[in-house]
């Protein structure tokens, strides 16, 4: 995504069979696919988009929650959450990699003193 996050908020209807439609514009700003994660938060919805990658760090996610002492649900509802914010985690990484690179016009500054 190469525009800034925001907060925006819109008033949407819930249809007899509670389902809700993603207006186009937050489907079209998230590049939303045919899937979205939903997590209970409190006394919100939050509904992320699935992002699919190759990188898979199911497993250590799983060694971190198992050695916290989580199980059960709990196990599975801190997995996904932590799974889902994987990607933002990444892309914020990116953003501020980039925005340091912009600092450094060349090499050689990277090796000046500050004055």
């Amino acid at each position: 995504m190469a525009q800034e996050p925001r907060k925006k908020s819109r008033r949407i209807a819930i249809s007899d069979k509670r389902q809700i439609t993603v207006p186009k514009e937050y489907y079209d700003y998230l590049e939303m696919e045919s899937e979205a994660n939903i997590e209970l938060d409190g006394n919100k919805i939050v509904i992320t988009p699935v992002r699919e990658t190759n990188d898979d760090f199911s497993e250590f996610i799983l060694k971190d929650l198992i050695d916290e002492g989580y199980g059960g649900d709990e196990l599975l509802q801190e997995f996904n959450r932590r799974k889902n914010n994987i990607r933002p985690a990444v892309e914020a990484w990116i953003k501020e990699a980039r925005e340091n690179a912009e600092e450094v016009k060349s090499v050689s500054n990277l090796f000046e003193e500050d004055e």
